[in-house]
């Protein structure tokens, strides 16, 4: 039976780490993503999925952006006036904070931490949606970090487990 405490689910943001603490352009394995849309759409057919890391990660593949961010890592200025990046860099850097943004406009954030993984954009995302009122539910091991516990409404081990949030009635 699932859970009426979330009958109101119409669109569920999907957070995770892309980069994560990977030094260069490196992302992790995003099929957490498929999964969590297909146990969210199992219980609750109507909601939407909101994936962020689609527009980013399709602009991050761009190769003169890649050739830009190369040229940043391999020679970094003592200071980098992000006012005045490359017209590539600021749309970079606008697509990530319009992603993040739309944290707020969803019913429920799901953010993926699995073990103890930290990820900034992760962060940035879950701090919008709590902002907004949006309740969270973290996937992590992380329940002594303090900044998961100050905004999650749930913290729940494994995806598994959070199939079991979406199936207990409270």
């Amino acid at each position: 039976m699932t859970n009426p405490q979330f009958s109101y689910l119409r669109r569920v943001f999907v957070a995770g780490t892309i980069q994560g603490s990977n030094e260069g352009l490196r992302t992790d394995d995003q099929s957490y993503r498929e999964q969590i849309a297909a146990l969210v759409r199992s219980r609750f057919p109507l909601a939407e999925c909101f994936d962020p890391s689609t527009e980013v990660t399709r602009r991050l593949a761009d190769p003169e952006t890649l050739a830009l961010i190369g040229k940043l890592m391999s020679d970094p200025p003592p200071v980098l006036d992000l006012g005045s990046l490359p017209p590539e860099l600021a749309s970079l850097r606008n697509t990530f904070n319009t992603m993040t943004a739309e944290a707020a406009t969803c019913d429920l954030c799901v953010a993926y931490l699995p073990g103890r993984t930290l990820s900034m954009g992760t962060a940035m995302e879950m701090q919008a949606a709590f902002t907004a009122g949006v309740p969270i539910a973290t996937v992590t091991s992380l329940v002594d970090n303090l900044a998961v516990m100050s905004v999650s409404s749930w913290v729940v081990r494994d995806l598994p487990a959070l199939a079991t949030l979406f199936d207990t009635p409270s």
